[in-house]
């Protein structure tokens, strides 16, 4: 499992190959979750409803939110296509993620089975 957003797989690749391990879908599961579907306000009200002292975000004033939420939106438009390039199932975790969650288990045990 990778978590954040900064993953270089052309720099890995050239390893994985000395392992015998040409394709990354077939030696992996690759699941990418993305938020395709909101926009620069939603993750602004999102910072806003859901941030802690524990998150970065957490006491930026509002034109520091918004730029790092136009960020976040562009960033999130670019990591899809990157995904989409390495063949990761992508899921959209915009809303409803309890649901997408159960979708995602679903799919795992479909592929394997």
């Amino acid at each position: 499992m990778l978590e954040g957003c900064y993953m270089g797989f052309e720099k890995i690749l050239p390893i994985l190959r000395l392992y015998g391990i040409e394709e990354l879908r077939n030696s992996f599961l690759l699941i990418g979750l993305v938020q395709g579907k909101k926009t620069v306000n939603d993750y602004v009200s999102d910072f806003v409803k859901y941030d802690t002292r524990d998150d970065w975000t957490y006491g930026l004033d509002s034109d520091d939110l918004r730029n790092v939420s136009e960020d976040a939106y562009s960033y999130n438009r670019f990591m899809t296509d990157y995904l989409k390039k390495y063949d990761f199932m992508i899921y959209d975790t915009s809303m409803e993620r309890e649901q997408v969650l159960d979708r995602i288990v679903a799919d795992i045990k479909m592929k394997l089975s």
